[in-house]
């Protein structure tokens, strides 16, 4: 039997896209999307534009109809149901708030329209308010708000819905940088309070889906390609999209050769042939072979030579560019021919055209096929423990990772 929640309906213990396409005129933007989301989980889509995010979101939301496959919401397959019939709320990028009607208006219209009961209703709009910061707004109008304030509305408006399903389409890229950072952190701690809700949150902004979400679905050109914890896709991309859109800056793709002579293990990358470390050498995939290969390096671990224990062999550069963001240094620097960004320390402070001599991290390569563009390094066994909101005393989810 399904679980039943305090107000009688069934609770949705999981939600589940089964080999979903969805195709306008004939190309398809979401292709084949197997994925499941855990009950109480913070599940962020995130991609460039034209990935196929927000229509994942808006067929989940029973906003489109997926042309083939099937979505369910814990046993129940919903992908005919209607919209008001999911116990979903949905919030836009675009506020989407009734201008003629002050704040508490707009917050009691969904229930009146619902003919939900009207005895509670100003007390759940009060705790809605409270929850928010902003029931010392309720009679004010939408123009007199600002962006901050009008989001906590949008976001009060689906809150007194009270759904098992919380769907977000870009709800902070209307904001400035410095409201966003705030927003983030109010979102976190307001899904750490929604018992039993499933967040859904789709952003093209990769600091927000790293910072945000339980786990990250990355999508390009409406294929899934990796959905992972935060830190598993920094450190462990599965191919050579997802280590340059996750991580900023974005990672150093190079041309490379990998030699493998009996048990040493070899890459040739930049003009310099560095042996792979043990770690490396252990995990690189059995098909792996001599031959053409890309080489990853981030900017975090193309440093001054002498910042790491685990070296490869020191290489000369010039300085083109530096970007400073306060507590670094970025420097687009030029080898070969080839520019790559580098970490930088902030003093001495690096002048453009300077001469320096830099080095990577051996322990800290990624090697793709250069054809697939797929990782040739396994990730290693182990468990990560994942914390998802729930009224239950909390539970960590082994997640087995081979």
């Amino acid at each position: 039997m399904r679980p039943i929640d305090g107000r009688g309906v069934p609770r949705v213990n999981e939600i589940r896209f089964e080999h979903v396409w969805k195709m306008f005129e004939g190309n398809a933007v979401v292709s084949d999307l197997n994925l499941g989301i855990r009950q109480g989980e913070f599940l962020v889509l995130v991609g460039p534009s034209g990935c196929g995010k927000t229509t994942s979101l808006r067929m989940l939301a029973g906003l489109e109809r997926p042309s083939h496959g099937r979505i369910w919401m814990g046993d129940h397959d919903v992908t005919d149901v209607p919209t008001g019939q999911r116990d979903i709320s949905m919030v836009f990028q675009s506020y989407a708030l009734y201008p003629n009607m002050n704040v508490y208006k707009n917050l009691a219209f969904g229930p009146k329209v619902r003919k939900e009961p009207r005895a509670t209703l100003q007390q759940r709009i009060h705790e809605v308010a409270d929850m928010l910061g902003i029931r010392h707004l309720l009679d004010r109008s939408p123009a007199a708000l600002s962006g901050g304030q009008r989001q906590r509305v949008a976001l009060g408006r689906a809150l007194i819905r009270e759904p098992q399903v919380f769907l977000m389409d870009e709800p902070l890229s209307n904001l400035d940088a410095a409201l966003r950072v705030q927003m983030r952190a109010e979102l976190i701690r307001l899904h750490q309070r929604l018992e039993n809700t499933t967040t859904v949150y789709v952003t093209h902004d990769q600091v927000e889906a790293l910072t945000m979400g339980d786990r990250v679905a990355v999508l390009k050109d409406g294929v899934l390609l990796q959905v992972d914890t935060a830190n598993d896709l920094y450190e462990h991309p599965e191919s050579v999209f997802v280590g340059e859109f996750i991580g900023s800056p974005r990672m150093n793709v190079v041309p490379g050769t990998l030699e493998v002579t009996g048990d040493n293990i070899f890459v040739e990358c930049l003009g310099l042939r560095s042996d792979l470390s043990h770690e490396l050498a252990g995990r690189l995939v059995a098909s792996a072979s001599n031959g053409p290969v890309l080489v990853g390096i981030r900017p975090h671990d193309l440093h001054i030579k002498g910042e790491s224990s685990n070296e490869g062999p020191v290489m000369p550069v010039i300085i083109d560019i530096c970007e400073h963001t306060g507590t670094e240094i970025f420097a687009t620097v030029e080898t070969g021919g080839m520019k790559l960004i580098a970490r930088l320390p902030r003093s001495p402070t690096p002048q453009a055209g300077e001469s320096i001599e830099v080095a990577f991290n051996r322990d800290r390569l990624h090697l793709f096929d250069v054809t697939s563009h797929e990782s040739l390094l396994q990730r290693e066994a182990q468990r990560e423990h994942i914390t998802i909101a729930t009224s239950e005393p909390v539970e960590e989810v082994e997640v087995l990772k081979s």
